[in-house]
């Protein structure tokens, strides 16, 4: 039964937007696909969506790169290079700071992929559409992360798909060529207070999504 707080939620859970997301993308992408899930948001929904398009399912580990507790500059994913913010213009000064960030960044990638991959690395997506999904997102950088991660090996196409965005960054990722696919679009940059029916706890959201990426992948 459906509680009055899952009444105002774009999606009964994350699974169900990923079959969505999964519906919408399947006749847009050619063949052979691989869907990357952003972890740990994307990972329920890029399984989901997946399953639905039949197709190879991989986690790709990111991390923004922030210059203290708040400022978020960009972000990288695996061993690619980093995507910083064109608004961000360093004075020298704060370089050695900039540096520091990124290497505490490439830090936190190492142990996230641990947990999701294990030892292993991504698998070959040379020749294949590569689809980038992510769950609820209100900053594009993970995601523009995850694209040079993907377009350094050799895909025939990259398409970003999300279950919901915000308007600026639907903008922004358009704005680099990029085809991008998401249902549920939103005017809020703070993006929607209940995206999913399903439980909002992150700490459990990070567990089950860890279980699913050694499960599904």
């Amino acid at each position: 039964m459906t509680t009055p707080a899952d009444e105002n939620a774009l999606y009964t859970s994350r699974s169900g937007a990923g079959f969505t997301l999964g519906r919408q993308l399947y006749q847009r992408v050619n063949q052979p696909v691989v869907v990357w899930a952003v972890a740990p948001s994307g990972v329920e929904i890029a399984a989901a969506a997946a399953e639905a398009m039949r197709c190879r399912f991989d986690v790709v580990v990111s991390a923004h790169v922030r210059l203290d507790d708040s400022q978020v500059v960009g972000a990288m994913a695996e061993d690619a290079e980093a995507v910083l913010d064109p608004v961000f213009a360093p004075k020298f000064s704060s370089l050695e700071m900039l540096e520091q960030a990124i290497d505490r960044s490439r830090r936190a990638i190492k142990q996230e992929r641990l947990l999701f991959r294990g030892q292993r690395n991504l698998r070959d997506v040379s020749g294949s559409t590569v689809v980038i999904v992510d769950g609820h997102v209100t900053s594009p950088w993970k995601l523009l992360a995850a694209v040079k991660c993907a377009e350094s090996m050799g895909p025939s196409q990259v398409v970003v798909a999300v279950a919901v965005s915000t308007q600026p960054v639907q903008s922004m990722i358009r704005r680099r060529r990029l085809e991008f696919v998401c249902p549920s679009v939103v005017m809020d940059v703070k993006g929607h207070p209940r995206p999913f029916g399903d439980a909002q706890d992150p700490s459990a959201e990070r567990l089950r999504s860890i279980v699913v990426a050694r499960q599904a992948a």
